[in-house]
């Protein structure tokens, strides 16, 4: 008898933590990047691409694209994880709404910011990142740019700094053709 007392508690935690997923709190940016890396894997769009490291930049139009690697940034700035559920402030105004990291947190996505755009049903997300510790500082700021629940471009923004060297830097810009 005491095993099945211990147990329902167990039971009654786990439900909870099931529903907290189905509630979520923040924008489902991990869901919503998931889907669109589905759509375009099937889709196997046409994309005008930008690399940019340092001061090598090149350009290329290509169908050639892990959509998974491309966008995994969005997917890993899950702002609905158990852990982070009470750790960011929510801002809303006219139209834009802001998750903002809370001072008393340490976590790497440090703001998520969804804006409509006046072109209709037209929205951009974007997300700013950083990590550090003694040895490197890394920080970067991803968007994209969806228009009727497709996305139109994307972009990644990144600098890294390892203990006495300069600041590497790098972008990565892709703009859907023909949407």
């Amino acid at each position: 008898m005491p095993k099945i007392i211990l147990l329902i508690p167990l039971l009654l935690l786990s439900c909870n933590q099931e529903k907290e997923l189905l509630n979520k709190k923040y924008f489902d940016l991990k869901e919503f990047s998931e889907s669109l890396i589905l759509s375009l894997e099937n889709q196997k769009p046409e994309v005008l691409k930008t690399w940019q490291i340092g001061k090598q930049k090149e350009t290329k139009t290509t169908k050639d694209i892990e959509w998974t690697k491309e966008l995994s940034l969005f997917v890993e700035a899950d702002l609905n994880k158990s852990a982070f559920v009470n750790s960011y402030e929510i801002f809303e105004n006219k139209g834009i709404i802001s998750y903002k990291l809370k001072k008393s947190e340490s976590l790497p996505v440090k703001k998520m910011t969804i804006e409509k755009l006046k072109e209709k049903d037209s929205k951009e997300i974007s997300v700013e990142i950083s990590t550090s510790n003694y040895l490197f500082k890394n920080a970067s700021e991803i968007k994209m740019k969806i228009k009727n629940g497709k996305l139109q471009a994307y972009s990644v923004f990144s600098i890294q700094k390892l203990f006495l060297s300069k600041p590497d830097t790098s972008f990565v810009e892709g703009q859907l053709v023909g949407l």
